[in-house]
Formats: structure tokens, sequence, C-alpha cells
């Protein structure tokens, strides 16, 4: 194929990436586009690493293609595969050069688009988006139009809920200061059918930039943008000459208010359905901590371990417990707008098949915070009086056969079963991926799924178990002799001494890297299986990232404490203990060691699972689309099915989901709950400005000027002047946003929407009203910000 083409000769996006592809197409169809050429993703491939200038002949004609475009200045663009389509924007993450003027400053601006597919926040971008590193880029030169105004237009106003409204942003000059977020552009809502002006909110400039007519031609022209499309678009423009010229038209990543108030509506629809007669409660806690948010292909996975057919009812029927065989393989966790939340309904069928035990529904209406620790209670009125002294007898068995496994597990567990599990995972890591082909994947990837999730998982998931018996057990025979408060402190005592075996102490292991007693390479062998979020299977391992290994949080605090140390703290809060007191003690310390020696062996396993998706994922090309798709679908994938629409779909559903609040606990009374504003507390300092991403999140500031410095290992709320593409490695560590300037259309808002972080802007002076450590409550639905407690 051709290194270099002109924007009307072909619309083929592997070979002229996202951007040049919507171009050409929007050329073809005889729309003012300024004229240009493409240097093609071939070009890339061939020349990115040693530099243009290395074939000279290519390089010249590159330089007779600018002439044919009359030479002065130009427009230079990177137009990277993927970039602009339905499922990711890269909005501001690859270089654009603007005036460029001359042969030689021509062939630099190109190799500087080249290099920036591999800048820190291009990378960052596609690591939250969960796309694959393996790309190319084409690069489109074009005439610079000399803007007298330039902006953009939203043919669906993202926080339009009714779906009638476009959006338009401009500003004077070039539209760069747009869409960076550099200046606080006019922003005007206009009638889809029409093109009337609904609403103006001049900008920072005083007069408006454009007319009512022109806005209404310029409307016209989205119309005629969306229908070739086919699809809503983010149309760049500049208005020069008494005419509009079109810069770039790409498909709307991320929803709009309208589509996000029908998910809404569909989730609320959902569960009602689904809820208990009698009541049901929500509530996160437990795999909502270790998962906040998973993709479609992590979730469908991790039913598996969680189901009652699954790990997780294996585990309990080895306790003696019976899971109702009516749940099949649902588990007692549900997705509630795309997080995972216990169904206290039904977890007590995890046990039981008539439960004698209950999450009473009133009782946690009248304290919601009951649920987010729950313990059952007792109620024979569920079983009937006839069946009690059976359910009686059975619950006794239960935990006979609990205390029993308490005495002989830990040795079996860490001589034997995990041993084994390991070894059989690091040889499956270690096999050539790449020799096999596509069916053997698949079943590879089926195997590890049973084989870890099930089979390993019935036996990894006991020694929580064990360690909550072994700490209300401790917690009960206290409480005799010094009464619940001091109790619970002396049981918390006991449980500081817990620590996993050495060879699976990643704490002890991270702390050894840092002060320079491990290598990095003995780090990565023991623990290259592991990161951070490491349920999500989306997630890349540290030994796929090995720079990107940070230091947890316990890693930086007072190292714990040793045994001596805290056989001193116990005594001074307890009289000595007693012999069956002690021997819990002991169990309680093994038990709380080993749930993480279980999970770092149950990350051997998942490891494992994630290579054969990896591998999946680049055989077809879907650049991390994999995880959107769901296990069953993997037979599609294998028959040739182009299943893009449906992973594009599938990544704004989940954006959409996540942009929606979902109170801790919920109740099936009152689901309207989903996406109803959080009320900022009382007495908390609030600032009103323009929402730029639906949603709400609360956490300390981090207040920057420039996107460098510290950044806390927690999680933050980034404050910044603005949404400059330099901020995107920031955006992505951040669990919200709050900028000075910038508009509804910027790159900055676009992205802050496609990663599902609420963002606010409109704020002058904000980076100086708000302090570092500052507990802020940002809602991106409403644009306002409060700061809740005070640095």
């Amino acid at each position: 194929m051709p290194d270099l083409l002109f924007l009307d000769a072909i619309t083929d996006a592997a070979l002229l990436g996202g951007k040049a592809a919507g171009l050409a197409r929007l050329t073809a169809a005889g729309l003012p586009v300024p004229p240009g050429f493409v240097l093609t993703t071939d070009a890339y491939r061939r020349l990115h690493a040693a530099g243009i200038r290395s074939d000279p002949a290519f390089a010249q004609s590159v330089l007779d293609a600018y002439r044919r475009l009359g030479g002065g200045p130009v427009a230079v663009r990177s137009s990277a595969v993927g970039e602009d389509s339905a499922d990711s924007s890269f909005a501001g993450q690859l270089e654009t050069r603007l005036g460029v003027a001359g042969g030689e400053p021509l062939l630099d601006a190109i190799e500087h688009c080249w290099k920036s597919l591999h800048a820190a926040r291009a990378v960052a971008y596609r690591r939250e988006r969960g796309i694959s590193d393996d790309l190319a880029m084409a690069v489109v030169v074009q005439q610079l139009v000399p803007a007298e105004v330039a902006g953009v237009l939203f043919t669906r106003d993202p926080t339009d809920p009714t779906g009638r409204l476009m959006a338009v942003e401009a500003s004077r000059g070039l539209g760069e200061a747009v869409v960076s977020g550099r200046v606080t552009p006019d922003r005007s809502r206009l009638d889809r059918d029409t093109g009337a002006v609904v609403e103006r909110h001049p900008g920072r400039q005083g007069e408006p930039c454009l007319s009512d007519n022109q806005l209404s031609q310029l409307a016209e022209l989205g119309r005629r943008v969306e229908s070739l499309c086919g699809e809503p678009s983010d149309v760049e423009w500049a208005f020069a000459g008494g005419a509009f010229h079109l810069l770039q038209a790409r498909p709307i990543t991320a929803g709009s208010a309208a589509e996000r108030e029908q998910v809404r509506a569909e989730v609320i629809e959902h569960l009602r359905a689904t809820a208990d007669p009698a009541g049901t409660v929500w509530a996160r806690y437990s795999l909502g901590e270790a998962l906040p948010a998973p993709t479609p292909m992590t979730w469908a996975v991790v039913q598996r371990l969680v189901a009652a057919d699954g790990g997780f009812g294996a585990m309990n029927r080895d306790l003696g417990a019976r899971p109702d065989p009516a749940l099949g393989s649902r588990g007692a966790f549900d997705l509630v707008a795309g997080r995972p939340m216990a169904n206290l309904s039904r977890l007590p069928r995890m046990q039981y098949v008539r439960p004698p035990i209950e999450y009473p529904f009133a009782v946690m209406k009248a304290d919601p915070r009951r649920a987010l620790d729950p313990k059952p209670t007792l109620n024979p009125a569920r079983v009937g009086w006839r069946r009690l002294p059976g359910v009686i007898w059975r619950l006794h068995r239960m935990a006979t056969a609990t205390r029993r496994q308490a005495e002989t597990f830990a040795a079996t567990f860490t001589t034997a079963i995990a041993q084994r599990f390991a070894a059989e995972a690091r040889a499956a890591l270690a096999r050539d991926w790449k020799a096999l082909d596509p069916p053997a994947l698949r079943a590879a990837f089926d195997t590890w799924v049973q084989r870890t999730l099930v089979d390993f998982a019935r036996d990894s998931l006991k020694p929580t178990v064990l360690a909550d018996l072994a700490w209300t057990t401790l917690f009960e025979q206290l409480k005799r002799k010094l009464g619940e408060e001091r109790a619970r402190a002396a049981v918390g005592e006991m449980a500081r001494g817990a620590r996993p075996p050495a060879e699976a102490d990643l704490v002890a292991a991270v702390t050894a890297l840092a002060a320079g007693e491990m290598d990095r390479p003995t780090f990565l062998d023991r623990f290259g299986h592991r990161c951070g979020n490491e349920m999500e299977l989306a997630q890349p391992r540290w030994s796929e990232v090995p720079n990107e290994i940070r230091a947890p949080d316990q890693a930086r605090g007072r190292p714990s404490p040793g045994l001596k140390e805290l056989d001193e703290r116990i005594a001074a809060l307890t009289p000595a203990l007693e012999a069956p007191t002690d021997t819990w003690a002991g169990r309680l310390r093994t038990y709380l060691g080993l749930r993480e020696f279980a999970r770092h062996h149950l990350m051997l396993g998942y490891a494992v699972i994630r290579r054969a998706l990896v591998e999946l994922d680049a055989r077809f090309g879907l650049r991390g689309g994999i995880f959107y798709l769901l296990p069953t679908e993997l037979d599609d994938l294998l028959a040739g099915a182009d299943l893009s629409a449906r992973i594009a779909e599938r990544r704004k559903r989940r954006q959409l989901e996540l942009s929606l609040e979902v109170p801790p606990v919920l109740f099936s009374d009152d689901l309207d709950a989903i996406g109803r504003p959080v009320p900022s507390p009382e007495g908390a300092t609030t600032f009103a400005g323009v929402g730029l991403s639906a949603g709400v999140a609360e956490a300390p500031a981090l207040v920057l000027a420039e996107p460098t410095g510290e950044v806390p290992a927690g999680p933050f709320v980034l404050v910044c002047p603005s949404a400059d593409p330099a901020w995107v490695p920031l955006f992505a560590r951040a669990v919200a946003l709050v900028m000075e300037t910038g508009g509804v259309l910027s790159h900055g808002a676009i992205v802050a929407r496609e990663f599902g972080r609420p963002a606010v802007a409109g704020l002058p002076g904000v980076v100086r009203q708000i302090r570092t450590g500052d507990v802020v409550r940002v809602d991106g639905t409403t644009g306002t910000v409060a700061v809740v407690v005070t640095a």
C-alpha cells in the first residue's frame, strides 16, 4: 500500500487512521474540508523509529505534496488507528502542530506526531481505556484555515436530558484554545431541527463570536455531518472569509444526559423486576471493595467465584452448608449501575435452602449503617417451628465442621493445595502462548476459569471464613470479662500480628524493593502476577508494566509491631489469656495471614486467565475490546463476527452507569435514589461552576498549578487550571476533576466523560481557594464543588 495519499483518494481507517479517514469521507461527500494529504500507517511502521529523513526519496515526496498544497502554513495532525473511533476519541492525547511553514519544519512536525503516540499522556489514556499499545499512526497535513472564529459543535448536547439540542462552544482565533480548555468560550445551545438559538452564555471575550444566522448555518452543517456519519458527532470547525470549514468530525464516544437518563431508568426497572417482594437491601461491601467497577468480561468471570454453583458455593458445601440449588449460577452480588453490591435478601440462600437467618429490611431501613457491616439475625418463623429442631441441628453441624477445619486446614492449604496450584499456574504462564491457535486459547481460558475460580477458590476462600470464626470466638470469650469495647480493642491488637508467609508477603517485598534489599527481577519473579485493582482482568499485571510498581500505603507507614510488642499491648488490655483464648488468638493471626497468602495464589490463576484474553485480543485486533465482551461471545469472535459495535456500545453503557450516583446502601422501595444528587453537607463551602462530566465523588484535594509534582497513593480530587492534555496522566488517577477554565466540549471534558470521572469547570481562582488536603465533593451533574472538610 502507498505511504502517502491525498485526502480524497481512499477512506481505509487501517491505512489512514481514524481522523484522516473521517476527513476523507467528508471530502468525498463534498463537505467543506481544507485540502490535504496523509502519511499512512505504512509510512509510520517503516520509518518512525529511524525518522522520516532516513528515506530521502520519501521525504522528498512529502515536500512535493506540500508544494502541491500551495506551501505556506499548514496544520499537521496525528491520526492514529482507533483515534476518533466509535469507542475512543483520543481527544487531545496526540500531537497537533498548527501554522507549520516550510519543508524542514514540516518534516520535524511529522516526527513529533509520530513520537506522541508513546507520550505519557497517550499511554495513560490507552491504559485507562483498556487499549493495547500495539498501534500505528498516520499523519494528516492540511492547509491551515486562517480562522476568525473557531470551536466545537456537538450535534447532540451531552448535557441535554431531552436529546433535542445541539451544543456549540466558540472563541475568536484558532480553535486550539477552546478544545484545550485554556479559555472559557462562548456557549450556545441550538434547536437540532431548526438551528434556532435556545441559550447563549458569553465567554470572557464580551461580544458573541457568532451571530444567530451563523449559528444556524453551523447547525445545518452539523446535521449534514451526522447524516453522513450515521451517529451523533463531535465536530471541530473554523469560520473564515464568510464560510465554515470542517477540521474534524468523530463519533461522540461518551454518553449524553439523555442517554444517561435512559440508562438510569433501565437500571431501576431491572432492579425493581428482580427485587424480593418482601424488600431487598443492596449494600456496597466485601467484593465491592476489591472490584469497584468491573468490565463486562471481568464481571462474567467473577460470577464463577461468587456463584452458588461456583467457588463460593463449593466452599460453603465443604463447611456443611446447603446453598439453594435454585440459585444456580447466581451469587449474592448484583451489579448495580456498574458496581458490585451484596444482595442481603439473597445472601442467606448461599447457605440454606430455607434460611433461618435474615438481614431484616425494616431494621436496616431504620439504620442503613447496619448494612455496611451486616450481621444476620435468627428468625425461626422463616422455616416454621416444626422444622426448627432440624435447623438447629444443621447449624450445630456446620459450626462443628468449621471448627474442625480451623484445627488442620492451615497446614494442608499451605503445604499441599496452594503449592500444587502455584506450580500449575506458573507452568501455564511460562508456555509459548503465541504458538496456540484461537480455539486453543479459548480452551485455556475456560480451563483456568474453572481451575482458579471454582476448584482452587473453594479452598482459597476458607481462610477468610476461618479468620472470621476466630475473631468472633475471641470476641465472645473476652466480652464476658472485659465488656464489648475493651474486648473489641483486644482482638484488634491480636489481629495486628498477622502476616502472610514470606513468599506471599507483598508489603514486605515492596518495602525491600524500595530499600534496595530486593532487586526488581526477583520482585517481578515472585509478584509480577499482582497489580493494583488486580481483580479487574483488564488491568495489566506488574510483569507487563514493571515501571508502574508503586509502594502500597502500608509499606510507607510505621512497620508492623513484633509479637513481643503485641503481647505487651494485649496484656495491658486483658488479664492473662486462658488456654482456649490463646489458641484462638494464634488461629486468628494464622488465618488473617493466610487470607493474603490465598489471594496471592488465586491471582496466579487469574494471571493465566488474563494471558489467554490478552492473546485473543491481540489476534483479533480488538485493542482491549475483549474485556467488553462476555465469555459466551468468544465463540462469535472465533467464528469471525465483527463485534466492534457491541464493544463500543458496552464501553458507553459502562461509562453512563458509572456516572450515576448510587448510595452505599440501596433499598428496593427507594430505587430512585440511583442518580439522585447528593446534597452538600451543612456548613460546607460550595462553588458553582459548569458540570462537564456527570457523577459524584468525594476525596482529599490535590491542587496543582502544573501537571508535575508528587501524587498521593490514595484517592484524590485533582484541582487544576485547565483541561490541557498534559494533565491526562493525572486525570486517569484522580477520582474527580475541578478546573478553573474549560468548556463542556473541550478535550478535557470529553476525556473526563470517557474515563467516567465527575468534572466541574468554570471556577476562576479555584486553585487558590481550595487547598491540598481539603476533602472535596465534586458533583459533575449539578456543576457544584463543596469543601466538606478543610485541611
